[in-house]
């Protein structure tokens, strides 16, 4: 979405957006920021939005810098998050201009999304920059795997439902054609934004082209009414998730 998109849904912002803080089932973020906290060290959080991972950083670390390109959504995050070790920076990590900041550990939390394949490279490359060499960044992104574990499963609901097994998986087929616009790129259509998606190797991969070394990757759970409206009662585990991944920024790129 563009700029201007984010700060006309600012102010419902917490309405609009799934707020990984509020919905991470088993706190698997939080227990990641306690792992790593430092109070010596500053972190930044890249592509903060209205801030709701600040209250998670400020006491784990020396200084937070929160970036948006979003004026009116780091409005939100200063208003309702008035700590005094947090600098609020207005800065698009889309465009290639040079970083504002430079940090021990950086967060990008479903920032990595944008449809445009060179508008990811850019926001990948920023977060490098801001990122100190040997420091660590905690990437979270959408799951393409869980995307299709949620349309095998909507399948079964309707199974549930007394819909034949054969009609079932050709609903759910188109359901799946309409929105899933490149199942090749991983572009999905959340809620009429179209998000880039990706599947465990890949994000890797592309993590590693930029200079990181993962060492870590674990799955960030949400419950089934995240995800399906009115989802029913016996809809339990496996449940749908992102992935949180833990890389290093390398302290020298290999020849």
């Amino acid at each position: 979405m563009t700029k201007n998109i984010w700060n006309s849904i600012a102010p419902d912002f917490e309405d609009e957006v799934m707020e990984i803080t509020k919905s991470d089932l088993y706190g698997t973020l939080q227990k990641q920021v306690n792992k790593i906290s430092n109070l010596q060290k500053t972190a930044a959080d890249l592509g903060c939005g209205a801030g709701s991972l600040l209250p998670l950083l400020t006491d784990k670390f020396k200084m937070v810098y929160a970036v948006d390109g979003a004026d009116e959504l780091l409005n939100v995050a200063r208003e309702k998050y008035d700590y005094s070790n947090v600098d609020y920076l207005c800065h698009d990590l889309s465009k290639k201009t040079k970083s504002p900041v430079v940090a021990d550990v950086t967060f990008c939390v479903n920032v990595l999304i944008n449809p445009s394949h060179e508008n990811r490279i850019n926001i990948l490359k920023k977060v490098s920059d801001a990122t100190k060499a040997g420091g660590l960044c905690i990437f979270v992104v959408p799951s393409m795997e869980s995307e299709l574990h949620m349309y095998q499963t909507l399948v079964r609901h309707k199974e549930k439902g007394k819909t034949k097994y054969k009609h079932a998986v050709s609903e759910i087929n188109k359901l799946f054609k309409n929105e899933v616009v490149s199942p090749v790129e991983g572009i999905v259509d959340i809620g009429g934004s179209l998000t880039k998606c990706y599947i465990r190797e890949e994000i890797g991969l592309f993590l590693s082209q930029a200079g990181f070394n993962v060492e870590d990757v674990k799955k960030i759970e949400y419950s089934w009414k995240e995800i399906i409206d009115s989802s029913p009662q016996w809809l339990k585990e496996p449940y749908p998730w992102d992935w949180l991944i833990v890389a290093r920024k390398n302290r020298k790129k290999e020849k």
